[in-house]
């Protein structure tokens, strides 16, 4: 089966998540951004920030995605208001008075431990407790300072680097997985194609000047690249040899990037949700509003790199509903590659799960259940709907071997 014939032009959706730029080597999780932080000693001066105490313990772990920003930031959120709508956190009690009735409550209540974590830490912070509101505003400037460490750390590994080696591989890296993304379809023999062109070609082989790399890169590719490519990237990266893009949650040129919680999850979650602290208040609060537009005329909508969580279920919902999933023609292509640390067959079963979860809650939102719960089995009898593995390793072989002559 094949969506497409080669020689078609078609307008393409591709939406990038950080295994993008995790498959390209650039080491943008949080995590990696709290091993620099704390291992190289410069959290001690961020002195009175709520979440790098918080964080501090982002390596354990017996608590699932410690270290993941927005996931905590909905935890601790969610705890703040606990403790408040308790009576354990009080407006107006002082400091000692708030730790005696804290530990009084503990006792009588059996406060859950994550919840007491997050006493312990704000607890600091109060000379007198203040309202649940003022101490969301607090941790809202807080986290600000969070968002711009990240944004001067992502500079460190990227444009700022004196790692030359590493940065240009990650250069040369996201240039040839965006191409094959952007040419890629269902046909097998295409794809292998598309990865003998890469291996067998003299890119690596030409003097060592990126500019001599662009142009050889774009010949190979000159006959099949008409078709219209918009990217939709949940990373704060740039991505090269795109016109149309947009980086949904800020970028690094700009250096507005923003941390958030998705709207649903605020609503869900919150007797009164904070929504401050959800992405699509950031995103308007940052001016990162576009003239990106997602019609239904897209034929093709490409995923890669992105885990497919709940946290951002409500962008799919939104992108879906744009292209009318259901009654339209468009086809959605999920990529998934290879990693350390995790057996091939264990990611391809995980990924193909978060798939199959995905498209099943999309069919929840539908007005006319039948239409939902049928949803999933109609895209794959119109072979609207493949799961495709992108080899990584075999793309970027010759890159390996080669990057030692961009230091002459």
């Amino acid at each position: 089966m094949s969506f497409s014939n080669e020689n078609q032009s078609l307008k393409q959706l591709i939406v990038l998540g950080n295994g993008f730029d995790l498959a390209c080597g650039l080491k943008s999780t949080y995590y990696d951004f709290f091993g620099y932080i704390y291992g190289q000693q410069i959290v001690n001066t961020k002195s009175n920030n709520f979440w790098y105490d918080i964080f501090k313990n982002y390596k354990q772990e017996s608590i699932e995605n410690w270290a993941d920003i927005e996931e905590q930031i909905l935890i601790q959120l969610k705890n703040i208001e606990y403790l408040y709508n308790e009576k354990i956190l009080i407006e107006g009690r002082g400091n000692s008075e708030t730790s005696s009735l804290a530990e009084s409550e503990h006792k009588e209540k059996n406060i859950p431990n994550n919840i007491n974590v997050t006493l312990k830490f704000l607890l600091p912070y109060f000379v007198k407790v203040r309202s649940e509101k003022i101490t969301q505003n607090n941790l809202k400037k807080q986290l600000l300072i969070l968002e711009d460490d990240f944004k001067k750390y992502l500079l460190s590994i990227t444009k700022d680097s004196s790692d030359f080696e590493t940065y240009y591989k990650y250069y040369m890296k996201s240039k040839v997985l965006n191409k094959y993304i952007q040419l890629c379809n269902s046909s097998e023999s295409h794809n292998s194609d598309l990865v003998s062109k890469l291996e067998n070609t003299t890119i690596f082989n030409h003097s060592p000047q990126l500019k001599k790399f662009d142009e050889t890169l774009s010949k190979i590719y000159k006959e099949k690249n008409s078709d219209e490519n918009l990217v939709l990237t949940f990373n704060y990266t740039k991505v090269w040899d795109v016109e149309n893009i947009r980086n949904i949650h800020g970028d690094l040129d700009n250096g507005n990037i923003i941390f958030g919680i998705d709207y649903d999850k605020l609503n869900n979650n919150f007797k009164k949700a904070p929504i401050e602290f959800s992405k699509s208040y950031r995103v308007l609060e940052n001016g990162l509003t576009s003239t990106f537009d997602i019609s239904s005329d897209i034929d093709i909508i490409k995923i890669y790199g992105h885990g497919l969580g709940k946290a951002d279920y409500s962008y799919y919902q939104s992108i879906f509903d744009s292209v009318d999933l259901y009654h339209g023609k468009t086809k959605v292509m999920f990529f998934w590659s290879d990693y350390k640390g995790k057996e091939k067959e264990q990611i391809h079963k995980d990924f193909v799960k978060g798939v199959t979860n995905l498209i099943e809650e999309y069919g929840t939102t539908f007005s006319n259940k039948d239409h939902g719960r049928n949803l999933f089995t109609k895209l794959l009898l119109e072979n609207r709907l493949t799961i495709e593995e992108i080899p990584v390793n075999e793309l970027f072989l010759n890159v390996y071997h080669s990057t030692f002559l961009f230091k002459k």
